[in-house]
């Protein structure tokens, strides 16, 4: 193929153009991958049960661990010398705690 002087700068011109282009689409892609990168972020799906888990977790930790107004009308009661055990009750937690505990060894 023979190239004239005016065929010339219309080939390095066509030649130029697609160095831009090349160089734009590197870019774009570069700056596509560097977006892509910054928007994957880590994530966690939790299965219906472990949202079951969260969820009582979540409202166990809202329970006081106290009962304020139980241990107010308890120790009213104490230093009013009208509080009273209750034998039965007593001996069934004992009994049931130790049933708990024993199960809990086997």
């Amino acid at each position: 193929m023979k190239i004239n002087g005016t065929d010339l700068q219309s080939v390095l011109n066509v030649y130029q153009s697609n160095q831009a282009q090349a160089k734009q689409t590197q870019a774009e892609d570069r700056s596509q991958e560097a977006t892509e990168t910054v928007v994957q972020q880590d994530r966690l799906d939790l299965s219906q049960q472990g949202q079951a888990i969260a969820d009582a977790q979540r409202a166990i930790a809202a329970v006081p661990d106290v009962r304020e107004s139980l241990v107010e009308e308890i120790r009213n009661q104490v230093e009013n010398g009208t509080y009273t055990v209750d034998q039965q009750k007593a001996a069934e937690g004992i009994l049931r705690e130790s049933m708990v505990n024993q199960a809990a060894m086997a």
